[in-house]
């Protein structure tokens, strides 16, 4: 059959010989059967052969950087993109101006934005790349313009783009993609969100946090935590009513992180303002991600914060859980996790609870400090005191991290020492 009809090469597409196709792709004088070569392997599961596939990408990869025909160009990159996309790095650095060795041609040009308007989207996805690596925030109008493309692709790279030069400007731009028909480029658009991080980008990730796409909500509601203030705590709130319980799960951290990141000096206003917004509704599914995290070994933060939230909230659901995750917390290291556990316990109040309590106490060597907090606990809760006289017979120290609690430790045995 004549290399001027192409179909011959769906042939060898069939019978999965990759490399009669590379043959064609590298040796081919018709522009036409290159093209064909490059897209029908683009199509072509990869080999099981790590050498075989190694061999089709660079092959591809030298089509893409020397071929004179950019539509041949273009159809290496594609096939590079659905093969391996991590491959595309290399491409994107010849754009970049970072290539030292093998640099082509068509990649020595003056302004890589031009690329952007290039008649074949693989040039376009190429240059939006390659502008985020070169991190030159005079590209963000032109790159904007790249995040409304009618190629996916070249939305997608745009978008990263500008989440990686994050720059103020793109913030509307990228809200208005969290809307996107696709998902990638809607997870692309609230990664990038995130990225910038500043308060209007975190605002605007609030409406994401309602998503149709699981993804998107997660990174939305995985990144509310860094707000520090209460703007967030009603769309955290709703989303541990999500039916996803990865949702539900982040959502948890992402409140826990809220409070570890409040101010200090309005650190109490922050937590109570949490506590009354979560006490209005139903919070069992909210005590059970708690739980869940607090019995893994999460960060001091987690802990600390977990384990006072959970003091506040917990009611008849999963009782004995909570239970058992605050007796644990007794042993923390953290000597604030603790004393939030100490509390907790008392306010919960369950008869249930002396039983473990003497059970603990029975088990801990006479110098532990779980065993006196865990006596501190057992005293109080048979005598059954008002939720008023708990927090005042607990030390409640509200702080932000260690060296406060250190600080206002010292301010109080000076105090001691001068009476």
């Amino acid at each position: 059959m004549s290399e001027e009809d192409p179909t011959f090469l769906y042939e060898l597409a069939r019978n999965s010989e990759e490399l009669k196709l590379l043959e064609y792709l590298t040796g081919s004088e018709k522009p036409i059967i290159r093209y064909r070569a490059a897209e029908i392997l683009g199509g072509l599961a990869s080999s099981t052969n790590d050498d075989d596939r190694d061999r089709v990408l660079r092959a591809l990869l030298r089509t893409a950087r020397h071929d004179e025909n950019d539509s041949v160009r273009a159809s290496a990159i594609d096939a590079i993109y659905l093969r391996d996309e991590d491959s595309l790095e290399q491409l994107v650095a010849d754009l970049a101006g970072e290539s030292i060795d093998d640099t082509p041609e068509w990649a020595e040009i003056d302004r890589t934005t031009d690329w952007l308007e290039a008649e074949h989207p693989e040039f376009r996805m190429l240059a939006a790349a390659a502008l985020g690596r070169i991190d030159d925030d005079n590209a963000i109008p032109d790159l904007l313009e790249a995040c409304t493309d009618s190629d996916l692709r070249v939305r997608t790279r745009a978008i990263r783009a500008c989440g990686t030069i994050g720059d103020p400007r793109s913030v509307d731009v990228l809200a208005d993609r969290l809307a996107d028909r696709s998902e990638q480029v809607r997870r692309a658009a609230a990664a990038a969100l995130a990225e910038i991080g500043t308060r209007d980008a975190l605002e605007a990730l609030i409406p994401a946090t309602r998503s149709s796409t699981e993804s998107v909500r997660v990174i939305a509601v995985g990144e509310l935590g860094r707000f520090g203030n209460l703007v967030p705590v009603s769309a955290l709130v709703d989303s541990f009513e999500d039916r996803s319980d990865l949702v539900r799960r982040t959502a948890a951290r992402s409140l826990l992180e809220l409070l570890a990141n409040a101010p200090s000096d309005r650190s109490h206003e922050i937590r109570e303002a949490v506590s009354d917004e979560l006490t209005t509704g139903d919070t069992a599914s909210l005590v059970e991600q708690l739980v869940t995290l607090l019995s893994g070994n999460p960060p001091q933060y987690v802990r600390r914060n977990g384990t006072w939230l959970l003091g506040r909230i917990a009611g008849d659901e999963h009782r004995a859980d909570v239970q058992e995750c605050l007796l644990r917390a007794l042993d923390d290291s953290d000597e604030i996790t603790a004393k939030f556990a100490m509390t907790a316990l008392v306010q919960l109040g369950d008869p249930s609870l002396e039983s473990r309590l003497r059970r603990l106490i029975r088990d801990e060597p006479d110098t532990s400090a779980t065993k006196r907090r865990a006596e501190f606990v057992l005293e109080r809760v048979k005598s059954s005191p008002s939720r008023e006289a708990v927090t005042n017979s607990v030390e409640f120290t509200y702080v932000t991290d260690p060296a406060d609690y250190t600080r206002k430790k010292r301010e109080q045995s000076s105090d001691k020492r001068d009476e």
